[in-house]
């Protein structure tokens, strides 16, 4: 009877402990930070009306839940529950299969005070993380015999978690892949096969999900990275590839706008109307705003490349002057729908600790990045092998595509490469706690290179 009721007693304390830290999330966030985007989704889940500047999912989502209850409270305890449910399956598992303690690490990536903070947040990035988090656990229960059914449990989670996000697709390709059987991907063309499979799973489900069954107004999204690269290449020397405004404006217009962390940094309102005529310009002329964006980068391939790195490194946080002070947003959108958010002392508490690790290397994207390649040699041959670099890899392609995609530098873009991470490197120390220090020379290089790079470049 004993050895039966140990192992529940045992869930139950951890299930305990999880509520518990949920519950003080919910005191210090309740009910969520308000940002302008979130008063804009808002609207859209009263309205049923969704425009694609967002994936409507997430509004649509939230349509939902407004059966539930007003306001940001229903979204915030969904993505709290799948957050803390997530990393408490995660630690039973590690307390189960790999040593009682193990079970503090997935705990402990649920306390960490970037990744606590920005999950009190009511916006698309932290419903994706929470997503993708959920679907990790399922994968990792998945392992066990006679569990299976949680692997494939998974892939509707990864799809929804991929609809979230525009670049999300490139998050959830490696562990769709995972959640596949190893069987089918012990060879290089089954590998391919399941490679080339998902990524096509990836691309037409949210394409279904945001664009045929929720039908938004388009709103061209587009737009705002073809403008970002046009003054990004005419800012590191190349051509003007605007072609409505002559050389002398594009001049003016870069000195006044452009900054390679974000356009319009300086004047958002001001630099806007230049988007509206890209916009303009190709609706008149039933040209292609990919055109123009291709046509500008084929001409100055060098002048666009050094414009992507200059901006990536500003998203990565790698070699930058200053940290921006973005770790955990703190805000509440002026709004005529009743949403509101007013920081408590323990919200003061958890920026202000989330502001501390974001200026030091632990903090930063390229940190966590450069450990996740690491985690892609360290981890072979381990138990965990499959999921951890099917983690790794999740990290470096999703934090890798904001080489090319992003246009704006905001720490919370790169939560699930920083979660994504964490969960990798718990699973490696929870199986082999003494790594030989060939493997520790493999998994740490990289990171401890970035964290040198990072610290220089403040001082």
């Amino acid at each position: 009877m004993s050895s039966r009721i140990e192992p529940w007693s045992r869930r139950l304390t951890l299930a305990a402990v999880c509520s518990a830290l949920a519950a003080v999330q919910l005191y210090a966030f309740h009910w969520g930070v308000i940002t302008p985007d979130t008063v804009v989704q808002y609207e859209q889940a009263l309205s049923g009306r969704y425009d694609d500047w967002h994936p409507p999912i997430t509004a649509a989502l939230w349509r939902q839940l407004l059966h539930l209850g007003s306001g940001g409270a229903p979204f915030l305890l969904l993505d709290l529950a799948l957050y803390w449910t997530a990393l408490g399956l995660v630690a039973d598992r590690l307390r189960r299969s790999a040593h009682p303690l193990a079970a503090l690490l997935p705990i402990a990536i649920g306390l960490f005070p970037v990744t606590f903070g920005q999950m009190g947040a009511i916006l698309k990035d932290p419903l994706m993380a929470a997503l993708m988090l959920m679907a990790t656990a399922l994968l990792i229960l998945g392992e066990d015999a006679g569990r299976r059914w949680l692997a494939i449990l998974a892939v509707p989670v990864l799809l929804l978690a991929a609809a979230t996000r525009f670049n999300a697709l490139f998050a959830a390709w490696p562990l769709l892949i995972c959640a596949m059987p190893a069987s089918w991907t012990r060879n290089t063309r089954g590998l391919w096969a399941v490679g080339l499979g998902a990524g096509a799973l990836l691309v037409v489900t949210p394409w279904m999900i945001n664009d045929v069954a929720l039908r938004p107004t388009h709103s061209h999204p587009f737009h705002s990275l073809v403008n970002f690269d046009l003054a990004g290449i005419v800012a590191q020397g190349g051509t003007n590839g605007y072609p409505m405004l002559g050389d002398k404006q594009v001049r003016a217009l870069v000195a006044h706008c452009y900054d390679p962390r974000l356009f319009g940094q300086k004047d958002e309102a001001g630099c806007a109307e230049t988007e509206d005529a890209i916009a303009a310009y190709v609706a008149q002329r039933d040209e292609s705003a990919l055109g123009l964006w291709l046509n500008a980068v084929l001409t100055s391939p060098a002048a666009w490349a050094r414009h992507r790195l200059a901006h990536v490194n500003w998203n990565w946080r790698f070699a930058i002057p200053t940290v921006p002070g973005d770790a955990v947003y703190m805000m509440s959108a002026p709004n005529a729908r009743g949403l509101h958010f007013a920081p408590n002392a323990l919200t003061l508490g958890v920026v202000e600790a989330a502001g501390m690790v974001a200026r030091s290397p632990i903090g930063r994207p390229a940190t966590w990045l450069a450990l996740a390649f690491g985690l892609l040699f360290a981890a072979a041959g381990s138990r965990h092998q499959r999921i951890i670099q099917a983690l790794a890899a999740s990290a470096l392609f999703y934090g890798g595509a904001y080489a090319l995609v992003s246009v704006a530098p905001d720490l919370r873009y790169n939560l699930w490469t920083m979660l994504a991470t964490m969960l990798a490197l718990a699973l490696l120390i929870a199986e082999r706690p003494a790594l030989s220090p060939l493997r520790w020379i493999v998994l740490a290089g990289p990171a401890v290179g970035a964290a040198i790079v990072e610290i220089a470049a403040l001082t």
